[in-house]
């Protein structure tokens, strides 16, 4: 599952200050269900986008 958020304001990447991650860095965190990665494939002044994506493992691990 990937969700995108998208902040057009400036300083668009102040959205990074809002969710206490740097847009220069991405982040992958092991889960029960899977793992989770949050990137900006997007960071500028003008426009900046953050991706959360999810990467489910239906089997799981017991």
């Amino acid at each position: 599952m990937l969700l995108t958020i998208t902040n057009d304001t400036q300083p668009a990447t102040d959205l990074g200050y809002l969710l206490h991650k740097n847009p220069s860095r991405s982040r992958s965190l092991a889960l029960p269900f899977g793992n989770a990665y949050v990137f900006y494939p997007e960071a500028s002044s003008q426009r900046c986008t953050v991706a959360l994506l999810l990467d489910v493992d239906p089997v799981g691990k017991e």
